[in-house]
């Protein structure tokens, strides 16, 4: 039995020509300018832009005693149908105020993990907000949008004796999150202040503030400008984190994530220290203090295991 996913809704189809469209033009500007590295810039918004495309939901369909979701291109979720346990039909999605902890909002289908205070953390699969069938089941919730629900429903209660309504009750109580957590950041704003404080008067009148691919200089400025890039970015990541926290803490059911994204930003704090660092060290000693290559290959080595780890607690909390 085979059920077709809607169309893109509106702000999906909008977002999806916009960005597609928007992405596309910055990779041949990439592609148009004599910059170093210039291919590797347009082919990484290019495969943002298919990345997208690919995991979407392309269908849903019941086999050999499963409910599988088909993505265009990827791994297919299989959700055995005898560990269902309700089957809920949502007309509007946008009512449960659903939060994105961590997948795509628009850009070909709402997919990933969102959480909302009636379900907790949800497997989204959808191309639409509006007709949305909510799926419980041992492994947690997952929700789809299948162009026709009142037959999918018909069809689920024809397997099991599942019962469908409109929205559920929460089974759980919400967790607070502690405001503890933000000491991380605030801890790394101060840290850093002192830093800049202790090493602005060594710096010379005139600095190198800004450098090429290469990591040559290509900038110059009075040395004031020391100041403005260590310490606004480092208030803007704080009040972030504060933003985040306090607006999170009552919309999400469990903290874990909440706090995740709190140290996430507190080691984008901790990148920025490093560069108001080496930016005093070049302009001191005439050299970086770490190759500029090997420093970007261990940030985004440890971003991508934060979001691994993000992605685990997503999951196991479901």
């Amino acid at each position: 039995m085979e059920f077709k996913p809607r169309k893109l809704d509106t702000f999906a189809l909008v977002t999806s020509i916009t960005t597609s469209v928007g992405l596309s033009a910055l990779a041949i500007f990439f592609l148009l300018k004599d910059i170093p590295f210039n291919w590797l810039f347009a082919l990484l918004l290019i495969f943002i832009i298919a990345a997208s495309y690919g995991l979407s939901p392309k269908n849903y369909y019941f086999q050999g005693g499963n409910l599988i979701i088909e993505k265009v291109i990827g791994n297919k979720i299989i959700i055995p149908v005898n560990e269902i346990e309700r089957v809920d039909y949502v007309q509007n999605f946008m009512k449960l105020k659903p939060l994105r902890s961590m997948g795509n909002g628009g850009l070909f289908g709402y997919y990933g993990m969102f959480e909302t205070r009636e379900y907790g953390n949800i497997n989204c699969q959808l191309t639409s907000m509006k007709d949305v069938v909510i799926i419980k089941s041992k492994k947690g919730y997952y929700a789809i949008s299948p162009e026709n629900p009142e037959r999918m429903l018909e069809f689920f209660q024809s397997l099991a004796p599942a019962s469908h309504k409109e929205i559920s009750k929460p089974e759980h109580s919400t967790k607070r999150a502690n405001p503890l957590i933000l000491l991380i950041p605030d801890t790394i704003f101060a840290i850093t202040l002192i830093m800049v404080i202790l090493l602005y008067p060594r710096l010379p009148d005139r600095i190198a503030t800004h450098f090429d691919a290469t990591g040559n200089p290509d900038q110059w400025n009075d040395k004031i400008v020391f100041i403005y890039l260590s310490v606004i970015p480092q208030f803007i990541l704080l009040l972030s984190a504060f933003l985040m926290f306090f607006i999170g803490r009552n919309k999400y059911r469990n903290p874990h994530a909440l706090y995740l994204m709190i140290i996430v930003l507190s080691f984008i704090q901790i990148v920025v220290a490093f560069f108001s660092f080496d930016l005093y060290w070049f302009n001191i000693n005439g050299t970086h203090f770490v190759p500029l290559g090997y420093f970007i290959l261990v940030t985004a080595g440890i971003l991508i295991l934060l979001l691994w780890f993000y992605n685990r607690i997503l999951t196991k909390n479901k």
